[in-house]
């Protein structure tokens, strides 16, 4: 037990009533590769993951839901010059002939799933847009690009591959849907356009969306999940920049993939409207399954928006991604059956870092695992079961600067295990010393800790990028969010913007 003043690690005897007897890493559902399949079973055949165009950099990353986190990833049967890094990036960067290789994951308990996959090498079902150098109206090819994204829309197939040049693209002459209200769009894949867009290797495309104060209100883009054959579709968007969405950036009701994006200046945000960069939509009576949100930066939202919006999925991943210089951000809706919030970063947040409503949906309640998060600020940082329907959640190996809360407990909701975590905040919690707020708990057997490194500010206990100080390092590797040699770089201040919102 260390001993100090105002700190103290917690275990608490309520973990043997509830039946919990796992250490640390120990997996609470099972390891599942969700986004790379055998090609066909689970993925349409067009999907990214099983195609790329001959010379051009292939790129995804691996998508782990479930395991005892961390991982290591493996390759065999590869191609030549193809490689897979420690965060699952899979890189090939001459890519000449077609190839099956396998990947094979490993967790932490030793536990492996190895997938089988071919990828086609064709310049069949790829298209190109250039901003700066393409021709509107054009063939879409990589020697002729298309000009716009009303090239894309009108001109593309659901089933092409659309890779951006560098440039800015717009929403001007497309239709719009909704006009007038919160939810003005512009839809793609409901009249068979692509859905797929993948930023040009070493390119940086950008899209605005059109708010200008006093002028145009914008449009959100909403990316459909049926095509008119009623086919389930993935769309997958890699690689830009966004700017200057009014209330929502994409919104889908799709499994989709959201990867590498800098989306920054949501502009004006509203009360009721589901405010967010990216939202996802409520599917029905099954939610989807396999979402993935990875190494993307959100930044410059105001209040009234969030910047990630999450009803009915399910297996959904949100890894790797920084969120700065906003209000509320991983907002947790309605109807999330398995979600893995997983070493994501969060500095000048103004309001939660992540929450949400949590409402089951068709008795099920929300449950899953908040995991190797830095949570630099946040009010509060963590914000468990918002409405009281909340269903077993495991918040473990997390940082947390700021109030760590539980709401709205009975004996029907979680149990919530807060466990290894670091937890810095002024508020000596439930029970005392715990650093844990109870709002309105009627069954606080239902909220078990053990094992975390808690205190006031005053104990230094971390430096202001959320790093365990030295007077702490002995815990580097068993508390808090730190994995030396695993976490990406993280930013310690601002990012400068190449524009303002309205240019």
């Amino acid at each position: 037990m260390l001993i100090a003043p105002k700190l103290r690690l917690f275990c608490l005897l309520s973990l043997l009533f509830l039946g919990f007897a796992q250490s640390a890493i120990a997996a609470n559902y099972p390891l599942e590769l969700t986004n790379i399949k055998p090609n066909g079973t689970t993925l349409p055949a067009s999907h990214r993951i099983y195609s790329a165009y001959p010379g051009l950099e292939y790129n995804i990353r691996a998508a782990v839901v479930g395991g005892a986190y961390p991982f290591t990833f493996a390759l065999a049967n590869a191609p030549e010059g193809m490689s897979v890094d420690a965060r699952g990036v899979v890189r090939w960067l001459n890519p000449q002939a077609d190839a099956t290789p396998t990947i094979t994951i490993r967790d932490a308990e030793g536990t492996q799933v190895s997938v089988t996959w071919t990828i086609r090498v064709t310049t069949d079902g790829f298209r190109f847009v250039s901003a700066t150098n393409g021709t509107a109206g054009g063939s879409g090819t990589l020697a002729s690009p298309w000009r716009n994204l009303a090239d894309v829309y009108s001109l593309g197939a659901p089933t092409d591959i659309v890779y951006f040049r560098t440039g800015t693209y717009t929403l001007a002459s497309l239709p719009r849907q909704s006009v007038g209200t919160a939810w003005e769009r512009v839809e793609f894949g409901q009249s068979d356009s692509p859905t797929t867009w993948i930023a040009y290797p070493e390119e940086s495309p950008r899209i605005d969306f059109g708010y200008r104060a006093g002028g145009d209100p914008g449009a959100l883009i909403r990316l459909n999940s049926n095509n008119a054959g009623g086919s389930l579709r993935h769309p997958y968007v890699d690689g830009f920049e966004t700017l200057n969405s009014r209330i929502i950036g994409f919104q889908t009701g799709a499994p989709a993939t959201f990867r590498r994006l800098r989306m920054h200046h949501l502009t004006v945000g509203g009360d009721g409207t589901n405010a967010s960069f990216i939202m996802t939509l409520n599917s029905g009576e099954t939610p989807m399954s396999g979402m993935v949100i990875q190494d993307c930066d959100f930044s410059y939202w105001p209040v009234n928006s969030v910047s990630l919006k999450i009803y009915s999925q399910s297996k959904i991943l949100i890894e790797d991604t920084v969120h700065h210089d906003g209000s509320v951000a991983i907002e947790l809706k309605g109807d999330v059956r398995q979600f893995s919030v997983r070493n994501n970063a969060f500095y000048n947040v103004s309001g939660t870092a992540i929450g949400g409503n949590m409402h089951g949906g068709l008795g099920v309640g929300v449950y899953g695992e908040i995991l190797y998060n830095n949570v630099r600020s946040g009010n509060p940082a963590v914000d468990i079961n918002q409405d009281g329907m909340a269903g077993r959640i495991h918040v473990y190996r997390n940082t947390f600067v700021g109030r760590a809360q539980v709401r709205n407990t009975d004996s029907a909701d979680g149990p919530f295990y807060f466990q290894f975590n670091v937890i810095v905040n002024s508020d000596p919690g439930t029970p005392s010393g715990s650093h844990i707020y109870h709002l309105n708990v009627a069954d606080p057997s239902r909220i078990a800790l053990f094992d975390n490194l808690v205190g006031s500010p005053s104990d230094n206990i971390v430096d202001i990028n959320g790093n365990l100080t030295s007077n702490y390092a002995r815990y580097l590797g068993t508390h808090g969010h730190q994995l030396p040699g695993l976490n990406t770089a993280l930013p310690t201040a601002p990012r400068n913007l190449r524009v303002t919102p309205g240019q």
